[in-house]
């Protein structure tokens, strides 16, 4: 009887680490955790999140005037992604200061350049608002 506890709870080990979400890891300037960069070096940045790290991969993008924009990408938990999120909103206000937050669930979905996209629709959207307020 005890064999077959022992045997099951190794089954059960193996399965949660092997359904385990791969969240890549990475604190830099934005170009040090680009997508590319990321997916050429898996080995040293697509990391095996365990219970304790959280279910979500999350990827925040944040540039203070005059300074370079820093990427913080990693594992968290929901709560962690709601924080950041939250802090990002309150930062916004700054107009120093700009941020992007999202928190995914994918294997591997914080390695996504969408928040450079999201800045250049912004520059462009506020542009075109500008001209037209003239």
């Amino acid at each position: 009887m005890n064999r077959l506890l022992f045997t099951l709870a190794v089954v059960v080990l193996m399965a949660a680490h092997a359904f385990a979400l791969k969240c890549y890891v990475c604190v830099n300037t934005e170009d040090g955790c680009r997508k590319s960069k990321l997916e050429e070096n898996k080995v040293n940045f697509l990391y095996t999140c365990s219970a304790d790290d959280g279910d979500r991969c999350f990827r925040s993008w944040y540039k203070r005037k005059n300074y370079d924009a820093m990427v913080a990408i990693g594992c968290a938990k929901q709560s962690f992604c709601d924080t950041l999120k939250s802090a990002c909103d309150i930062a916004k206000d700054d107009p120093d200061y700009q941020c992007e937050v999202s928190c995914c669930s994918e294997d591997g979905c914080n390695a996504s350049s969408y928040f450079t996209a999201n800045i250049i629709l912004f520059a462009v959207s506020s542009f075109l608002g500008l001209a037209l307020l003239k």
